[in-house]
């Protein structure tokens, strides 16, 4: 009902580019002037940063849709997107500048790095252990998969400013939002309780430790870790990236494993189908590299960070590195358990828990390959068959415990104790950081979810609901590892399985948030082929 400004007013001037009378309008003129906004209100900065032509400004804020409507924006200060560069898209010809692309390197790198964790690494193991190099394949293609995935999140970060489930809540409804945050809320603490069974499991089979005092020194390292944030989110990504990459350690190790490059190429083209278990084992290897949890960090992340659109070439190159790099560490430890410890259908054997890595680790350090232990050998089957079906359960142990005696004689007293220190610093690095994003990303989505500023990276007192939620959760997963035994392989194929079948919800969430003409412009949208591949 009330009448158009009039056309020498500031905000007419904006609209239609006249941007210098706009540097000489006070405060108070501009609120005069928007005849939406309240008395208390601030004018609009998207007006304010238009008139000063400032990208770095325009970059802080919303990208206008394809109709220059802001979701979210007083309708009264829209403005002439042709005319203004918000829409426009990142700069293809600006130099690439290496300093800038270290100073945003990090979310996609991070939440790469927390992709391969513990639980993770197992499934891997056990993939190896059963199927060769035939899921080999399949850590390959999830490559593109797993970067497509995580860079639609960065540009809708990019874009509107806002997390995964701040969206959803905009574009879906609440019920849509609870719904989404719930579940990313029980596969974070579903995860944490995994890191805390993985480290558990670790330093038992590594050093005969109680998984009580272990997952109790984790548990304070981990408060400790969430105070630190205190100094900002910067320090804790940092110590993150840090602490995780100890996991490409396995990726070296890898080269000593002697796997046999042309048995790994034709492992590439060899499938069991007909094998439940290996449909099982499949959709673990797939959540294992995409688990739910990982969309909504990174997209919170970039949020955090305030990286821009003009940086977004950088911060797809980090997610793309990370991709890589997780990956990786994945088929590394797939190809070499298959190199080291493939027992196939071997039932009693090919349940791979951590002690059984780290006695592979040292035969191949100890630098003894099949055919040297066995002239002709080619995997431990050679060496080792597996017990006849006949035997009696008293005589199919007495063959195992020979079997465990005669590994012991592959490798070296020192050789042993390096490779339990290569396992014991990857597992815990890749541990380690996954916990660090579980105990943060489902604060933000919650935080998202009731309208909290999210921003975590604050006093006690001024982010109270934030600290206890952090801490609470941490709490429940850590009294969960120590009072039930989640330790064992089975617990961790789980998880990873659980995580295969929940992104179904999230990666389609995730496709059409980014496919929407109403949340991004066409020049940032998931559109053609691209799209529907």
């Amino acid at each position: 009902t009330n009448s158009p400004p009039d056309s020498s007013s500031p905000i007419q001037m904006a609209r239609s580019g006249e941007t210098a009378p706009l540097l000489e309008t006070s405060l108070s003129s501009l609120k005069k002037e928007d005849p939406f906004a309240s008395e208390d209100s601030e004018p609009c900065v998207c007006c304010s940063a238009l008139a000063h032509d400032d990208d770095d400004d325009l970059d802080e804020f919303r990208i206008p849709l394809d109709d220059g409507t802001v979701p979210g924006m007083n309708p009264a200060l829209y403005f002439d997107v042709e005319k203004s560069n918000l829409k426009s898209v990142e700069d293809p010809g600006r130099p690439w500048d290496f300093g800038r692309f270290l100073r945003i390197l990090g979310p996609g790198i991070m939440v790469c790095l927390a992709d391969t964790d513990g639980p993770c690494l197992l499934t891997a193991a056990q993939s190896g252990a059963q199927y060769q190099y035939s899921l080999v394949l399949c850590q390959l293609g999830l490559i593109p998969v797993l970067y497509g995935a995580q860079e639609l999140t960065v540009r809708l970060a990019v874009c509107t400013k806002q997390g995964l489930t701040a969206l959803i809540k905009e574009r879906y409804g609440p019920v849509w939002s609870w719904t989404a945050c719930v579940l990313h809320v029980a596969m974070c603490w579903l995860g944490q309780a995994s890191e805390f069974g993985a480290i558990g499991q670790l330093f038992r089979d590594a050093f005969g430790v109680d998984r009580r005092i272990t997952n109790t020194i984790q548990f304070l390292f981990l408060c400790g870790i969430i105070l630190m944030g205190r100094l900002g989110y910067r320090l804790t990504e940092i110590v993150g990236v840090t602490v995780g990459s100890m996991q490409l350690i396995f990726v070296g190790a890898l080269c000593m494993t002697h796997a046999n490059v042309d048995k790994v190429v034709e492992g590439l083209g060899e499938f069991h189908f007909q094998e439940s278990n290996y449909e099982v084992l499949l959709a673990g290897n797939i959540g294992a590299v995409i688990m739910p949890w990982m969309l909504y960090y990174q997209q919170s992340a970039v949020c955090e960070r305030k990286i821009k659109r003009k940086d977004l070439k950088y911060e797809r190159m980090d997610t793309l590195i990370g991709a890589i790099l997780a990956q990786c560490v994945m088929m590394s430890m797939v190809i070499g358990m298959g190199a080291l410890r493939y027992y196939g259908n071997d039932l009693t054997r090919n349940s791979l828990d951590f002690g059984d890595i780290i006695g592979a680790y040292a035969q191949a350090f100890s630098g003894n390959t099949w055919d040297k232990i066995q002239p002709g050998a080619a995997t431990i089957l050679d060496v080792q068959p597996a017990p006849e079906p006949s035997l009696s359960h008293a005589a199919r142990q007495e063959l195992l415990v020979s079997y465990a005696a005669q590994i012991e004689t592959w490798y070296t007293p020192t050789n042993y104790i390096l490779a339990k220190w290569v396992v014991v610093l990857g597992v815990c690095g890749a541990c380690t950081v996954a916990s660090i994003v579980l105990t943060i990303t489902p604060v933000w989505s919650t935080c998202e979810l009731l309208g909290i500023e999210r921003d975590l990276f604050l006093p006690f007192k001024e982010r109270p609901l934030q600290y206890c939620l952090q801490i609470g959760g941490l709490a429940a997963a850590y009294i969960t590892s120590i009072s039930t035994d989640i330790s064992g392989p089975w617990f961790a194929i789980l998880t990873q399985t659980i995580n295969g079948l929940l992104i179904l919800p999230v990666a389609a969430f995730l496709w059409l948030l980014s496919s929407s003409p109403e949340v991004l412009p066409e020049d940032y949208r998931h559109k053609g082929w691209y799209k529907w591949l």
